[in-house]
């Protein structure tokens, strides 16, 4: 592993505990449900089991674009339970979409520039096995006005921040920690230097959410938590000036996808700026802050994973082995207790048990055990145990160059690619 990869994942660990702070507003047995019980013998057979469900977490995606209406940066937001704050996931409007044939790569932002808005939620919605409530895309002044409540920020970038208008490239934010207005936040996000790539002003992006989440703080005066339902969890704002206004109203929490330039020649053959990333992390996070969006996108086994490690690339690579092996992953929770010996599958019904046997190829040594509790659409659920770790590094590893969206298109009987570790 270079230099470059460890850094990467060394800040997808101090950024997990961050990302998933919404989980401990969660009762620790509650789930969600987005899909109907099986109608069959064996399942009206758990029904009696205890059931529970967790809040419902409205969800949005935030896209911004220059004056050219290009894509430059993207988000996909989440409120908590309560509607007030939640989490800000930044993702690379360059990311690879799925799907593709081979040398003939498409990125998010060519999406929504050649099929438009619907079509870019359609793709972050099949990058994220979700369903996004709604959607808005807007240029420098609409996401000034939408930015407004928080007023000036301070944030700190790495290098300065550059734009290109008339093919001439300006600095609109010099390094170091400076003031921000709403228009200037917006300019950032919507920065385009067309003599460099997306990674050198990725940081940027996130640096700006970073000093909006600051400005906001435990709530900004004034701003208006989404409507709660009791039991049942936060509803969906009306529009995305009120889904801001909850998300001001309580902490936010950032999230930066970590991505790779694709360099190679057979993949990317005309060199264009696009990159990849790890199905693994984005399902993590998804599945962690916004559970009640997450849809089963295969017609096999639904997941709850539980993860008592503190260390985020653990809980990553199970999630991305389950999905390796064509299994939805829907819940992702990191638990505060002891991990056990060896990992555990808990399970309702005889016939979860028999599908979920393929997954120990990816997963190493488990046991099996009768769940107590009902788990409303979800069929089994994982307790990651000290024998995943082990086998992370000693076991089969699944093939880490796939194409990320077409992970779900793999099934279960899908043979595992060995690498030396």
């Amino acid at each position: 592993m270079n230099s470059l990869l460890q850094q990467r994942r060394r800040q997808t660990m101090l950024n997990f505990g961050a990302g998933l702070i919404v989980l401990a507003l969660l009762p620790i047995t509650g789930v969600v449900a987005w899909r109907a019980i099986r109608d069959s013998n064996a399942a009206q057979g758990v029904i009696s089991l205890p059931s529970r469900a967790v809040p419902l977490t409205p969800t949005a995606i935030f896209a911004v674009t220059d004056e050219e209406n290009f894509l430059t940066s993207l988000t996909v937001m989440a409120l908590t339970p309560q509607g007030a704050g939640g989490t800000v996931m930044v993702i690379p409007v360059g990311a690879l979409v799925g799907g593709r044939p081979v040398g003939k790569p498409q990125r998010l932002a060519d999406v929504y520039g050649s099929d438009g808005v619907e079509a870019l939620q359609n793709a972050v919605e099949a990058m994220t096995n979700s369903q996004i409530d709604q959607i808005t895309v807007n240029g420098v002044d609409g996401t000034a006005e939408l930015l407004a409540r928080v007023g000036t920020v301070n944030a700190t970038f790495s290098s300065d921040v550059m734009d290109t208008e008339s093919e001439i490239s300006d600095v609109i934010a010099e390094k170091g920690t400076v003031d921000l207005t709403p228009m200037e936040m917006s300019a950032v996000l919507a920065a385009r230097d067309i003599s460099g790539d997306e990674a050198g002003r990725y940081p940027s992006i996130k640096a700006t959410w970073e000093g909006i989440s600051a400005a906001v703080g435990s709530g900004r005066p004034g701003a208006v938590p989404a409507v709660v339902i009791p039991d049942v969890g936060a509803q969906s704002p009306a529009d995305m000036p009120a889904f801001i206004s909850a998300l001001f109203a309580g902490p936010i929490n950032i999230w930066q996808i970590d991505t790779e330039r694709i360099i190679d020649a057979e993949r990317n053959p005309k060199d264009i700026d696009v990159y990849r990333y790890n199905a693994g992390e984005v399902v993590m996070v998804m599945a962690s802050v916004a559970p009640s969006a997450m849809v089963a996108v295969l017609p096999t086994l639904t997941v709850q994973v539980d993860s008592p490690f503190d260390d985020s690339t653990v809980t990553q690579d199970s999630v991305f082995r389950i999905l390796y092996m064509g299994t939805n992953v829907v819940l992702v929770r990191v638990v505060a207790s002891v991990p056990p010996p060896v990992t555990i599958i808990r399970y309702s019904d005889e016939m979860d048990r028999a599908i979920a046997e393929p997954l120990t190829t990816m997963l190493g040594e488990v046991v099996f055990e009768k769940a107590t509790e009902r788990v409303d659409g979800v069929d089994i659920q994982i307790v990651l145990g000290d024998s995943f770790v082990t086998f992370m590094s000693d076991g089969a590893k699944p093939d880490p160059n796939i194409d990320p969206q077409d992970l779900v298109a793999k099934t279960t009987d899908a043979p595992p690619t060995e690498t030396t570790p």
